[in-house]
Protein backbone atom coordinates (compact mmCIF):
# COMPACT_ATOMS: atom_id res chain seq x y z
CA UNK A 1 0.00 0.00 0.00
CA UNK A 2 1.56 3.29 -1.07
CA UNK A 3 1.46 6.64 0.72
CA UNK A 4 -1.31 7.98 -1.50
CA UNK A 5 -3.61 5.07 -0.59
CA UNK A 6 -2.88 5.51 3.11
CA UNK A 7 -3.63 9.22 2.80
CA UNK A 8 -6.92 8.51 1.02
CA UNK A 9 -7.94 5.93 3.62
CA UNK A 10 -7.28 8.41 6.43
CA UNK A 11 -9.21 11.08 4.53
CA UNK A 12 -12.16 8.75 4.07
CA UNK A 13 -12.08 7.81 7.74
CA UNK A 14 -12.50 11.52 8.39
CA UNK A 15 -15.45 11.65 5.99
CA UNK A 16 -17.06 8.63 7.63
CA UNK A 17 -16.46 10.25 10.98
CA UNK A 18 -18.38 13.27 9.74
CA UNK A 19 -21.13 11.07 8.33
CA UNK A 20 -21.53 8.55 11.15
CA UNK A 21 -19.57 9.46 14.27
CA UNK A 22 -20.42 13.18 14.47
CA UNK A 23 -24.19 12.48 14.36
CA UNK A 24 -23.71 10.16 17.35
CA UNK A 25 -22.93 13.32 19.33
CA UNK A 26 -26.50 14.51 18.78
CA UNK A 27 -28.08 11.05 19.01
CA UNK A 28 -28.51 10.88 22.82
CA UNK A 29 -30.03 14.37 22.74
CA UNK A 30 -32.41 13.61 19.87
CA UNK A 31 -33.77 10.31 21.21
CA UNK A 32 -34.60 11.99 24.52
CA UNK A 33 -36.10 15.18 23.07
CA UNK A 34 -38.10 13.49 20.30
CA UNK A 35 -39.04 10.31 22.18
CA UNK A 36 -39.42 6.83 20.62
CA UNK A 37 -42.51 7.76 18.56
CA UNK A 38 -41.19 10.91 16.86
CA UNK A 39 -37.72 9.42 16.55
CA UNK A 40 -39.38 6.48 14.83
CA UNK A 41 -41.14 8.86 12.41
CA UNK A 42 -37.78 10.48 11.65
CA UNK A 43 -36.22 7.06 11.04
CA UNK A 44 -39.15 6.04 8.84
CA UNK A 45 -38.86 9.25 6.80
CA UNK A 46 -35.12 8.91 6.24
CA UNK A 47 -35.57 5.26 5.25
CA UNK A 48 -38.39 6.20 2.87
CA UNK A 49 -36.44 8.93 1.04
CA UNK A 50 -33.48 6.55 0.86
CA UNK A 51 -35.32 4.87 -2.00
CA UNK A 52 -35.08 8.12 -3.95
CA UNK A 53 -31.41 8.50 -2.99
CA UNK A 54 -30.79 5.12 -4.60
CA UNK A 55 -32.64 6.24 -7.73
CA UNK A 56 -30.74 9.53 -8.13
CA UNK A 57 -27.37 7.92 -7.41
CA UNK A 58 -28.22 5.13 -9.85
CA UNK A 59 -24.99 3.12 -10.22
CA UNK A 60 -22.83 6.14 -10.96
CA UNK A 61 -20.93 6.13 -7.67
CA UNK A 62 -19.20 2.91 -8.77
CA UNK A 63 -19.47 2.91 -12.57
CA UNK A 64 -18.21 6.51 -12.93
CA UNK A 65 -15.51 5.91 -10.31
CA UNK A 66 -14.27 2.90 -12.26
CA UNK A 67 -14.08 4.84 -15.54
CA UNK A 68 -12.40 7.88 -13.98
CA UNK A 69 -9.88 5.69 -12.12
CA UNK A 70 -8.75 4.15 -15.42
CA UNK A 71 -8.62 7.47 -17.33
CA UNK A 72 -8.00 9.97 -14.51
CA UNK A 73 -5.29 11.86 -16.44
CA UNK A 74 -7.48 12.36 -19.51
CA UNK A 75 -9.21 15.67 -18.72
CA UNK A 76 -11.48 15.53 -21.77
CA UNK A 77 -12.84 12.08 -20.99
CA UNK A 78 -13.17 12.83 -17.25
CA UNK A 79 -15.11 15.98 -18.12
CA UNK A 80 -17.44 14.05 -20.39
CA UNK A 81 -18.13 11.55 -17.61
CA UNK A 82 -18.62 14.37 -15.08
CA UNK A 83 -21.18 16.34 -17.07
CA UNK A 84 -22.94 13.20 -18.30
CA UNK A 85 -23.43 11.95 -14.74
CA UNK A 86 -24.59 15.37 -13.50
CA UNK A 87 -27.13 15.63 -16.32
CA UNK A 88 -28.54 12.19 -15.52
CA UNK A 89 -28.70 12.94 -11.80
CA UNK A 90 -30.49 16.25 -12.36
CA UNK A 91 -33.22 14.54 -14.37
CA UNK A 92 -33.53 11.78 -11.77
CA UNK A 93 -33.78 14.31 -8.90
CA UNK A 94 -36.70 16.09 -10.63
CA UNK A 95 -38.54 12.88 -11.54
CA UNK A 96 -38.02 11.41 -8.07
CA UNK A 97 -39.38 14.55 -6.40
CA UNK A 98 -42.54 14.41 -8.54
CA UNK A 99 -42.98 10.71 -7.76
CA UNK A 100 -42.50 11.34 -4.03
CA UNK A 101 -45.19 14.06 -3.97
CA UNK A 102 -47.65 11.70 -5.68
CA UNK A 103 -46.99 8.95 -3.12
CA UNK A 104 -47.27 11.29 -0.16
CA UNK A 105 -50.49 12.81 -1.49
CA UNK A 106 -52.34 9.56 -2.23
CA UNK A 107 -51.19 6.97 0.35
CA UNK A 108 -52.88 7.72 3.71
CA UNK A 109 -50.41 5.76 5.87
CA UNK A 110 -47.55 7.86 4.47
CA UNK A 111 -49.48 11.14 4.22
CA UNK A 112 -49.46 11.54 8.03
CA UNK A 113 -45.64 11.83 7.88
CA UNK A 114 -45.76 14.20 4.87
CA UNK A 115 -43.96 17.19 6.37
CA UNK A 116 -40.97 15.24 7.66
CA UNK A 117 -40.74 13.16 4.46
CA UNK A 118 -40.82 16.18 2.16
CA UNK A 119 -38.20 18.03 4.20
CA UNK A 120 -36.06 14.88 4.29
CA UNK A 121 -35.84 15.06 0.49
CA UNK A 122 -33.18 17.74 0.96
CA UNK A 123 -30.85 14.87 1.88
CA UNK A 124 -31.61 13.24 -1.47
CA UNK A 125 -30.68 16.45 -3.30
CA UNK A 126 -27.43 16.79 -1.37
CA UNK A 127 -26.47 13.15 -1.88
CA UNK A 128 -27.29 13.30 -5.59
CA UNK A 129 -24.89 16.13 -6.31
CA UNK A 130 -22.06 15.09 -4.00
CA UNK A 131 -19.33 14.27 -6.57
CA UNK A 132 -17.56 11.70 -4.40
CA UNK A 133 -17.14 9.47 -7.46
CA UNK A 134 -14.90 12.09 -9.11
CA UNK A 135 -12.66 12.53 -6.06
CA UNK A 136 -12.57 8.79 -5.49
CA UNK A 137 -11.67 8.01 -9.11
CA UNK A 138 -8.87 10.59 -9.08
CA UNK A 139 -7.74 9.28 -5.66
CA UNK A 140 -7.93 12.77 -4.14
CA UNK A 141 -10.16 12.10 -1.16
CA UNK A 142 -8.40 14.53 1.17
CA UNK A 143 -10.27 17.52 -0.26
CA UNK A 144 -13.51 15.58 -0.11
CA UNK A 145 -12.90 14.97 3.58
CA UNK A 146 -12.39 18.69 4.21
CA UNK A 147 -15.66 19.55 2.42
CA UNK A 148 -17.76 17.00 4.28
CA UNK A 149 -16.33 17.67 7.72
CA UNK A 150 -16.70 21.42 7.33
CA UNK A 151 -20.35 21.02 6.34
CA UNK A 152 -21.13 18.69 9.24
CA UNK A 153 -19.36 20.86 11.81
CA UNK A 154 -21.26 23.94 10.62
CA UNK A 155 -24.68 22.24 10.82
CA UNK A 156 -24.15 20.05 13.91
CA UNK A 157 -24.70 22.77 16.57
CA UNK A 158 -28.02 23.71 14.94
CA UNK A 159 -29.53 20.48 16.31
CA UNK A 160 -28.99 21.64 19.90
CA UNK A 161 -30.03 25.22 19.11
CA UNK A 162 -33.19 24.58 17.07
CA UNK A 163 -34.59 21.24 18.26
CA UNK A 164 -36.44 21.60 21.57
CA UNK A 165 -39.49 19.30 21.41
CA UNK A 166 -41.07 16.40 19.46
CA UNK A 167 -42.74 19.00 17.22
CA UNK A 168 -39.30 19.89 15.84
CA UNK A 169 -38.75 16.55 14.09
CA UNK A 170 -38.96 18.23 10.67
CA UNK A 171 -36.18 20.63 11.71
CA UNK A 172 -33.86 17.67 12.31
CA UNK A 173 -34.59 16.46 8.77
CA UNK A 174 -33.92 19.94 7.36
CA UNK A 175 -30.61 20.38 9.19
CA UNK A 176 -29.48 16.93 8.06
CA UNK A 177 -30.31 17.73 4.45
CA UNK A 178 -28.60 21.11 4.69
CA UNK A 179 -25.40 19.34 5.74
CA UNK A 180 -25.47 17.20 2.59
CA UNK A 181 -26.16 20.17 0.32
CA UNK A 182 -23.44 22.29 1.92
CA UNK A 183 -20.92 19.46 1.53
CA UNK A 184 -21.80 19.22 -2.17
CA UNK A 185 -21.30 22.97 -2.66
CA UNK A 186 -17.90 22.86 -0.95
CA UNK A 187 -16.89 19.93 -3.17
CA UNK A 188 -17.85 21.77 -6.36
CA UNK A 189 -15.76 24.70 -5.24
CA UNK A 190 -12.77 22.36 -4.84
CA UNK A 191 -13.31 21.00 -8.35
CA UNK A 192 -13.51 24.53 -9.77
CA UNK A 193 -10.39 25.63 -7.90
CA UNK A 194 -8.31 22.67 -9.09
CA UNK A 195 -9.55 23.02 -12.71
CA UNK A 196 -10.18 19.30 -13.08
CA UNK A 197 -13.14 19.80 -15.39
CA UNK A 198 -13.78 21.63 -18.64
CA UNK A 199 -17.24 22.29 -20.00
CA UNK A 200 -18.55 19.51 -22.20
CA UNK A 201 -22.19 19.35 -23.29
CA UNK A 202 -23.18 15.71 -22.82
CA UNK A 203 -24.36 13.99 -25.98
CA UNK A 204 -27.16 11.45 -26.17
CA UNK A 205 -24.58 8.69 -26.74
CA UNK A 206 -22.61 9.69 -23.63
CA UNK A 207 -25.74 9.78 -21.48
CA UNK A 208 -26.82 6.40 -22.81
CA UNK A 209 -23.36 5.01 -22.04
CA UNK A 210 -23.50 6.27 -18.42
CA UNK A 211 -26.91 4.67 -17.91
CA UNK A 212 -25.78 1.42 -19.52
CA UNK A 213 -22.60 1.19 -17.41
CA UNK A 214 -24.44 1.69 -14.13
CA UNK A 215 -27.54 -0.42 -14.71
CA UNK A 216 -26.48 -3.61 -12.89
CA UNK A 217 -24.99 -1.64 -10.01
CA UNK A 218 -28.28 0.26 -9.74
CA UNK A 219 -30.26 -2.99 -9.65
CA UNK A 220 -27.87 -4.35 -7.01
CA UNK A 221 -28.30 -1.22 -4.89
CA UNK A 222 -32.09 -1.44 -5.09
CA UNK A 223 -32.00 -5.10 -4.05
CA UNK A 224 -29.68 -4.35 -1.14
CA UNK A 225 -31.99 -1.56 -0.02
CA UNK A 226 -34.93 -3.95 0.18
CA UNK A 227 -33.29 -6.06 2.88
CA UNK A 228 -31.30 -3.40 4.77
CA UNK A 229 -32.57 0.17 4.37
CA UNK A 230 -36.22 -0.78 3.96
CA UNK A 231 -36.57 -2.38 7.39
CA UNK A 232 -37.75 0.83 9.13
CA UNK A 233 -40.35 1.28 6.37
CA UNK A 234 -41.62 -2.30 6.79
CA UNK A 235 -41.69 -1.88 10.55
CA UNK A 236 -43.55 1.41 10.23
CA UNK A 237 -46.33 -0.25 8.26
CA UNK A 238 -46.45 -3.45 10.35
CA UNK A 239 -45.72 -2.34 13.92
CA UNK A 240 -45.86 1.47 14.24
CA UNK A 241 -43.36 4.27 14.93
CA UNK A 242 -42.38 3.21 18.49
CA UNK A 243 -41.07 -0.15 17.25
CA UNK A 244 -39.31 1.68 14.41
CA UNK A 245 -37.66 3.91 17.00
CA UNK A 246 -36.25 0.94 18.94
CA UNK A 247 -34.96 -0.69 15.75
CA UNK A 248 -33.44 2.48 14.29
CA UNK A 249 -31.72 3.31 17.59
CA UNK A 250 -29.84 -0.01 17.47
CA UNK A 251 -29.22 0.10 13.74
CA UNK A 252 -27.67 3.57 14.00
CA UNK A 253 -24.92 2.01 16.14
CA UNK A 254 -24.46 -0.84 13.65
CA UNK A 255 -24.32 1.61 10.74
CA UNK A 256 -21.73 3.79 12.51
CA UNK A 257 -19.47 0.77 13.00
CA UNK A 258 -20.14 -0.44 9.45
CA UNK A 259 -19.36 3.01 8.14
CA UNK A 260 -15.82 2.78 9.46
CA UNK A 261 -15.21 -0.02 6.94
CA UNK A 262 -16.27 2.21 4.05
CA UNK A 263 -12.98 4.09 3.61
CA UNK A 264 -11.09 0.89 2.88
CA UNK A 265 -13.58 -0.11 0.20
CA UNK A 266 -13.68 3.35 -1.37
CA UNK A 267 -9.90 3.66 -1.57
CA UNK A 268 -9.21 0.14 -2.83
CA UNK A 269 -12.01 0.19 -5.43
CA UNK A 270 -10.37 2.64 -7.88
CA UNK A 271 -6.93 1.12 -7.24
CA UNK A 272 -8.17 -2.44 -7.92
CA UNK A 273 -10.07 -1.14 -10.99
CA UNK A 274 -6.86 0.33 -12.36
CA UNK A 275 -4.83 -2.81 -11.57
CA UNK A 276 -7.39 -5.14 -13.16
CA UNK A 277 -7.19 -3.09 -16.36
CA UNK A 278 -3.38 -3.31 -16.46
CA UNK A 279 -2.23 -6.27 -14.32
CA UNK A 280 -5.00 -8.73 -13.42
CA UNK A 281 -2.78 -10.91 -11.24
CA UNK A 282 -1.89 -7.98 -8.98
CA UNK A 283 -5.52 -6.92 -8.82
CA UNK A 284 -6.65 -10.39 -7.72
CA UNK A 285 -3.87 -10.54 -5.15
CA UNK A 286 -5.01 -7.22 -3.68
CA UNK A 287 -8.59 -8.53 -3.41
CA UNK A 288 -7.36 -11.60 -1.52
CA UNK A 289 -5.23 -9.51 0.85
CA UNK A 290 -8.19 -7.26 1.55
CA UNK A 291 -10.47 -10.26 2.09
CA UNK A 292 -8.36 -11.78 4.85
CA UNK A 293 -6.97 -8.61 6.44
CA UNK A 294 -10.15 -6.54 6.67
CA UNK A 295 -12.49 -9.36 7.65
CA UNK A 296 -10.31 -10.65 10.48
CA UNK A 297 -10.56 -7.22 12.12
CA UNK A 298 -14.27 -6.89 11.39
CA UNK A 299 -15.03 -10.29 12.95
CA UNK A 300 -13.54 -9.12 16.24
CA UNK A 301 -15.52 -5.87 16.06
CA UNK A 302 -18.77 -7.78 15.49
CA UNK A 303 -18.14 -9.98 18.53
CA UNK A 304 -17.34 -6.97 20.73
CA UNK A 305 -20.54 -5.26 19.56
CA UNK A 306 -22.56 -8.30 20.64
CA UNK A 307 -20.86 -8.60 24.03
CA UNK A 308 -21.18 -4.93 24.96
CA UNK A 309 -24.58 -4.23 23.37
CA UNK A 310 -26.28 -3.49 26.71
CA UNK A 311 -23.63 -1.00 27.80
CA UNK A 312 -23.60 0.72 24.39
CA UNK A 313 -27.39 1.19 24.29
CA UNK A 314 -27.68 2.47 27.87
CA UNK A 315 -24.78 4.91 27.42
CA UNK A 316 -26.18 6.40 24.21
CA UNK A 317 -29.91 6.18 24.83
CA UNK A 318 -30.65 5.45 28.47
CA UNK A 319 -33.03 2.89 29.98
CA UNK A 320 -35.94 4.05 27.78
CA UNK A 321 -34.36 2.14 24.87
CA UNK A 322 -33.57 -1.16 26.61
CA UNK A 323 -35.69 -2.88 23.95
CA UNK A 324 -32.94 -1.93 21.49
CA UNK A 325 -30.33 -4.10 23.25
CA UNK A 326 -31.56 -7.41 21.81
CA UNK A 327 -31.90 -5.77 18.39
CA UNK A 328 -28.24 -4.68 18.48
CA UNK A 329 -27.11 -8.16 19.55
CA UNK A 330 -28.89 -9.66 16.54
CA UNK A 331 -27.62 -6.99 14.11
CA UNK A 332 -23.97 -7.11 15.26
CA UNK A 333 -22.89 -10.09 13.05
CA UNK A 334 -24.16 -8.15 10.02
CA UNK A 335 -21.03 -6.00 10.22
CA UNK A 336 -18.94 -9.08 9.39
CA UNK A 337 -21.25 -10.52 6.72
CA UNK A 338 -21.54 -7.18 4.91
CA UNK A 339 -17.77 -6.78 5.00
CA UNK A 340 -17.31 -10.15 3.30
CA UNK A 341 -19.95 -9.31 0.69
CA UNK A 342 -18.37 -5.92 0.01
CA UNK A 343 -14.85 -7.24 -0.55
CA UNK A 344 -15.84 -10.16 -2.79
CA UNK A 345 -18.90 -8.50 -4.34
CA UNK A 346 -18.05 -4.84 -4.87
CA UNK A 347 -14.25 -5.15 -5.05
CA UNK A 348 -14.38 -8.51 -6.80
CA UNK A 349 -17.48 -9.30 -8.85
CA UNK A 350 -18.24 -5.77 -10.04
CA UNK A 351 -14.70 -5.03 -11.14
CA UNK A 352 -14.03 -8.32 -12.92
CA UNK A 353 -17.26 -8.07 -14.91
CA UNK A 354 -19.65 -10.23 -12.86
CA UNK A 355 -22.14 -7.38 -12.42
CA UNK A 356 -25.14 -9.42 -13.52
CA UNK A 357 -24.32 -12.32 -11.18
CA UNK A 358 -23.81 -9.92 -8.26
CA UNK A 359 -27.15 -8.30 -8.96
CA UNK A 360 -28.88 -11.69 -9.11
CA UNK A 361 -27.53 -12.68 -5.69
CA UNK A 362 -28.73 -9.44 -4.11
CA UNK A 363 -32.15 -9.80 -5.66
CA UNK A 364 -32.37 -13.32 -4.26
CA UNK A 365 -31.64 -11.77 -0.86
CA UNK A 366 -34.34 -9.16 -1.42
CA UNK A 367 -36.93 -11.83 -2.18
CA UNK A 368 -35.84 -13.94 0.81
CA UNK A 369 -36.12 -10.98 3.18
CA UNK A 370 -39.50 -9.90 1.80
CA UNK A 371 -40.91 -13.38 2.36
CA UNK A 372 -39.51 -13.73 5.89
CA UNK A 373 -39.75 -10.27 7.41
CA UNK A 374 -43.47 -9.76 8.01
CA UNK A 375 -44.05 -13.11 9.78
CA UNK A 376 -40.97 -12.41 11.91
CA UNK A 377 -42.16 -8.88 12.74
CA UNK A 378 -45.51 -10.35 13.75
CA UNK A 379 -43.78 -12.91 15.99
CA UNK A 380 -41.02 -10.76 17.51
CA UNK A 381 -41.40 -7.10 16.52
CA UNK A 382 -38.09 -5.25 16.07
CA UNK A 383 -36.13 -8.40 17.02
CA UNK A 384 -37.88 -10.29 14.23
CA UNK A 385 -37.00 -7.60 11.71
CA UNK A 386 -33.37 -7.71 12.82
CA UNK A 387 -33.29 -11.51 12.55
CA UNK A 388 -34.73 -11.36 9.04
CA UNK A 389 -32.07 -8.98 7.75
CA UNK A 390 -29.28 -10.87 9.55
CA UNK A 391 -30.24 -14.19 7.95
CA UNK A 392 -30.51 -12.49 4.56
CA UNK A 393 -27.05 -10.91 4.85
CA UNK A 394 -25.56 -14.26 5.89
CA UNK A 395 -27.11 -16.05 2.91
CA UNK A 396 -25.99 -13.33 0.50
CA UNK A 397 -22.42 -13.46 1.85
CA UNK A 398 -22.28 -17.26 1.51
CA UNK A 399 -23.60 -17.13 -2.07
CA UNK A 400 -21.00 -14.51 -3.02
CA UNK A 401 -18.21 -16.60 -1.45
CA UNK A 402 -19.42 -19.65 -3.37
CA UNK A 403 -19.68 -17.75 -6.65
CA UNK A 404 -16.19 -16.26 -6.39
CA UNK A 405 -14.19 -19.01 -4.65
CA UNK A 406 -12.50 -20.19 -7.84
CA UNK A 407 -11.38 -16.62 -8.60
CA UNK A 408 -9.88 -15.36 -5.37
CA UNK A 409 -8.23 -18.67 -4.51
CA UNK A 410 -6.11 -18.31 -7.63
CA UNK A 411 -4.92 -14.88 -6.55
Amino acid sequence: MNKNMVKNILSLFMIQGAGYILPLITLPYLVRVLGPSEYGILGFSFAFVQYFTLIVQYGFDLSATNKIAIHKDDKTLVSQVFWGVLFCKTILVILSALFMFVIVAFIPSIKEYATVIIVSYTSVIGAAFLPSWLFQGKEKMGWMAISNIAAKIITLPLIFICVKSPADTWIVALITGAGFILGSLFSFYMIYREKWIEWSLPSYAQIKEQIHDGRYIFLSNIAGSVYVNSIPVFLGFAAGPVTVGFYVAADKIRMAIQGLMGPITQVFYPRISSLMANDKAKGLKMIRTLLYGQNAIVLVISLLLMVFAHQIITVFYGDTYLASVSVLVILAPMVFFISVSTVLGVQGMLIIGMKKEFSQILWFGAVLNTVAIFPLIWLAGADGAALSVLVTEAVVALLIVYKTKSIWRRA
